[in-house]
């Protein structure tokens, strides 16, 4: 029953600076006017860029980024004696080399930043922690956080950026990255084609999009597709099939478990609307109709529905992946299909 009024409902529709010192034995904290240049065990002259303003979101048109592996750079000599280069990083204004030992080469451990201008730089070492993560490399000084973004499949516009104890970012666009093939890094996880294609394959037995089905559609529209979480866990999204203006989706969480990855499914809350005056009902289902966006970054899944093709009635929603369940944030609705075009639909939820 839920299923056929998901489908009545998209058939109505018709539709994210920068190596080699101790950052947390250094003395000097950076702040935001030294933070792109200030080196804590190194003495480097300071650098134009230093200014406040470069705290501020780099907002430049994209510019393509060239992806490729770090033997182009092997006979560099930047991260120095007894060590290898593990990944670079290279913006309009800086380049960075993270580094790793020579007995442990796939372990990043070193970060340095240098000014293109030759003005100063940034060296910085990681001993109690792994700078490692899915999809960047982190390092911390005081409360600072300096990230090194990967290209990915979600991610295909990656930056270098760091963030204040206050919250607050300075990113620059990356325009090169390098990475060693055998190293453990981002670029070398396994590829969202596997996760995607092992829940296709299995779509019936795994109970996905059971009774609408359509396989050409899921190249089209917001398509199928999937996207990283974890080292091994991506969020799988299954376009059931889409009608004039959006589409109907089910989503899986995919986990690459020994023997077999494991696949759960995700339900989500909405709100239909009550009858004869009655408040909105809140209602769970497997799928969801309308356009929606996930951020890997924020983990949040954003959709909007529309109740008929000319917008002047639906809903939007905003879910939070909260372990292994989509937790609904908020629920806006329209319910009304007057012709009166509203900026924001009413609150429902919270």
């Amino acid at each position: 029953m839920l299923q056929n009024r998901l489908c009545l409902m998209a058939v109505m529709a018709s539709l994210t600076m920068l190596g080699c010192g101790n950052p947390e034995a250094t003395n000097s904290s950076p702040s935001p006017n030294n933070l792109l240049t200030t080196a804590p065990t190194k003495s480097i002259t300071p650098s134009p860029s230093s200014s406040p303003e470069n705290s501020k979101t780099n907002t430049e048109t994209p510019k393509a980024i060239s992806v490729g592996d770090i033997k182009e750079i092997e006979d560099n000599r930047t991260c120095g004696k007894s060590k290898v280069i593990y990944a670079y990083g290279e913006t309009s204004n800086y380049q960075v080399y993270i580094c790793a030992n020579d007995n442990a080469p796939d372990r990043p451990r070193y970060y340095i930043s240098r000014n293109k201008d030759g003005s100063g730089g940034l060296d910085m070492e990681a001993n109690n922690y792994n700078p490692q993560k899915v999809g960047a490399i982190e390092f911390k000084n005081d409360g600072y956080v300096y990230t090194l973004e990967a290209p990915t499949t979600q991610n295909p516009e990656p930056v270098l950026r760091v963030t204040f104890p206050n919250g607050n970012l300075s990113k620059e666009q990356l325009l090169r990255y390098l990475a060693r093939p055998n190293a453990d890094s981002p670029t070398t996880s396994k590829p969202a084609s596997e996760p995607l294609q092992y829940v296709l394959q299995n779509r019936e037995s795994l109970g996905i999009c059971k009774d609408n089905f359509r396989a050409e559609d899921g190249k089209n529209g917001m398509g199928s597709k999937a996207f990283q979480i974890s080292e091994k866990k991506y969020l799988v999204q299954i376009q059931c099939f889409l009608a004039a203006y959006q589409g109907a989706f089910e989503y899986v969480l995919w986990t690459n478990d020994s023997p077999k990855p494991s696949v759960i499914p995700l339900e989500f809350d909405s709100f239909q609307e009550g009858k004869d005056g009655e408040k909105p009902k809140r209602i769970t289902e497997r799928s969801i109709a309308g356009m929606p966006r996930f951020s890997s970054r924020s983990q949040t899944l954003t959709n909007f529905t529309k109740f008929r093709g000319i917008g002047d009635c639906g809903s939007s929603a905003t879910y939070k992946l909260e372990g292994d369940r989509m937790v609904l944030q908020e629920f806006r609705a329209k319910y009304e299909c007057d012709g009166k075009y509203i900026q924001d639909f009413p609150v429902i939820y919270p």
